[in-house]
């Protein structure tokens, strides 16, 4: 693995900063507090050896002003492309333009493909002309990308699996029979979450070496009748940790800052949502 010479972190969990800095600490990699105002962020660069953890939208902030930070991770695009066996649902990648069209008269769920909104999260429409009025109200940019699934899965429990490359490197429940989590929720009766990460081993594995992204944090559900499927997929170094071995976290972090990945996994910010 590239060798760094710092952390430059901002995460807003004080449990997840301690927990990766002694991580980090434990490699002997030096941690950079990220300031609040990205504005206020100098004289760190990708290329200079330093690795990056904050939210998407303060990278963004950073990379708009010019910024050094080069990324990778698995994109909704290959989630889309996931076989339906894995995800459970038809799911769709469209513009904003496009999505009513698709939804057409029937029921479907929408959720923003790679960004965050307050005015539009995940949501069931009912047809085509609500999901226009939530469109019309959220106001978003006609280059937005959404996610269109033809159902919500019922489910009894949900993990986070952080992976690189085919392998699951820290894992965790986040909800249990609507327990939310906490940090015992690893000793819930019906946590499944080994074997959570076990059915991203085999999805993965299953896949063509050309479809492995190199980082990738992978969310799983599981039904009553003990099915698993891939919910949506995530970036290591922005995801929240949950219970997940924040070793392996740091790791996969790590693997994410790599200024020579590929082009098909390079990090490209979404476009700014307006006003």
């Amino acid at each position: 693995m590239r060798q760094f010479r710092t952390l430059a972190m901002r995460v807003r969990s004080p449990d997840a900063t301690v927990a990766l800095t002694h991580a980090a600490q434990r490699i002997g990699l030096p941690v950079e507090q990220l300031p609040g105002d990205p504005a206020e962020v100098n004289g760190l660069h990708s290329a200079d050896g330093v690795a990056w953890r904050a939210a998407g939208g303060y990278l963004t902030t950073l990379i708009a002003g010019g910024a050094d930070v080069c990324l990778s991770g698995a994109s909704p695009t290959w989630f889309a492309a996931l076989p339906k066996d894995v995800t459970g649902r038809d799911i769709r990648l469209v513009s904003v333009g496009e999505a009513p069209d698709v939804v057409g008269p029937r029921p479907a769920v929408a959720k923003l493909a790679d960004e965050k909104h307050p005015a539009f999260s995940a949501a069931w429409v009912r047809n085509a002309d609500d999901l226009r009025n939530r469109l019309r109200t959220a106001r978003l940019p006609a280059d937005s990308t959404l996610i269109i699934m033809d159902h919500w899965l019922d489910l009894a429990s949900e993990y986070r699996v952080f992976t690189i490359g085919r392998q699951p490197v820290a894992w965790s429940p986040y909800l249990v029979e609507g327990e939310e989590w906490s940090p015992s929720l690893r000793m819930h009766r019906a946590s499944w979450h080994d074997e959570a990460a076990a059915f991203v081993a085999l999805m993965l594995a299953d896949l063509p070496a050309a479809d492995i992204p190199p980082t990738a944090v992978i969310d799983v559900g599981r039904t009553d009748a003990g099915q698993f499927a891939v919910l949506e997929v995530n970036n290591v170094w922005s995801s929240g940790l949950y219970s997940c071995d924040p070793d392996g976290v740091l790791r996969a972090v790590l693997a994410a800052n790599d200024p020579d990945c590929d082009p098909r996994w390079r990090w490209q910010p979404a476009p700014a949502l307006g006003a």
